[in-house]
């Protein structure tokens, strides 16, 4: 029973549940805030996201092998540690990702589209783009978005609107904040590993500036997020509170400790961003 329980561990921990939770909020709010009253259309929607955002997180865990078992920071992952084989893990992740984006398919096309538009930003960028450019995080990062596109098509049938858009943005300039300041911080770990992050190839100055610059996008995001709904001084004012820690902090990235700040702060960030935008939404404030 235990032999089992611990597999069972070692499979749930390569889909990254964390991150794929994340994203499955991120989806599920969009769904939410434009509910169409179709139960089944919602259940479908979240089962297709967990499933084809772990397929995804798996495959990724298979293609980040090598690193993985280099790097400190995740050479304890199931795979490095041989608690899963590495062909086990592909075939785990391919299967999830199938069957996730054959419930898509029975949406409608525009959520299989979007389903498919985020794997492959998302695998190419750690089977190829990783490797090969320090603005990898960067041109991949719209893979984040995928799951929120896909879940304002499954209750509208549409492609994309303004609203949906600029949700999408708000991940698209979160996610290289959070990863750049995570390599900030174990730069040695990924230089070792051989991996051109941002952090790793260019000058101190120079990634002070880029982390400010998308966190300073975010922000302003946010404020453009949010004056979808209300305009009202009181919602524009919880924003702004929400948003002092990350200001605080983009005027202390000197500090390398600040960067680790960072990055810890940007996950729970984006959720309570888009739980307040969900009670906003739909009146629930």
């Amino acid at each position: 029973m235990v032999t089992i329980l611990n597999s069972f561990l070692n499979y749930f921990l390569l889909t990254k549940p964390k991150l794929t939770a994340l994203l499955l909020l991120t989806a599920l709010v969009e769904a939410l805030s434009v509910y169409n009253g179709s139960v089944g259309v919602l259940l479908a929607l979240i089962l297709s996201v967990f499933l084809s955002c772990s397929g995804v997180n798996a495959i990724t865990a298979y293609l980040d092998r090598d690193i993985d078992a280099i790097m400190s920071r995740t050479k304890h992952r199931p795979v490095p540690r041989k608690a899963v084989r590495e062909k086990n893990a592909l075939i785990f992740g391919t299967l999830l990702l199938i069957v996730g984006l054959a419930l898509a398919s029975l949406i409608n096309i525009y959520v299989l589209l979007w389903g498919i538009v985020g794997a492959a930003f998302v695998l190419s960028y750690n089977y190829k783009l990783k490797r090969l450019t320090p603005y990898n995080i960067l041109i991949a990062s719209p893979g984040g978005a995928a799951p929120l596109l896909g879940a304002y098509s499954a209750m509208t049938s549409e492609l994309i609107s303004l609203q949906s858009f600029l949700l999408a943005m708000l991940i698209v300039f979160w996610t290289p904040v959070h990863i750049w300041s995570l390599a900030v911080f174990y730069r040695e770990d990924y230089r070792k590993a051989g991996v051109p992050m941002l952090p790793v190839v260019k000058d101190r100055e120079k990634v002070i500036n880029a982390i400010a610059v998308f966190t300073s996008l975010y922000v302003l995001t946010t404020f453009a997020v949010f004056s979808t709904l209300s305009n009202d001084a009181f919602s524009l004012s919880i924003v702004a509170l929400l948003n002092y820690p990350l200001v605080k902090l983009l005027l202390k990235l000197s500090d390398a400790k600040a960067h680790y700040k960072l990055f810890k702060l940007s996950n729970p960030h984006l959720g309570i961003v888009f739980i307040l935008y969900l009670f906003l939404s739909v009146g629930w404030w």
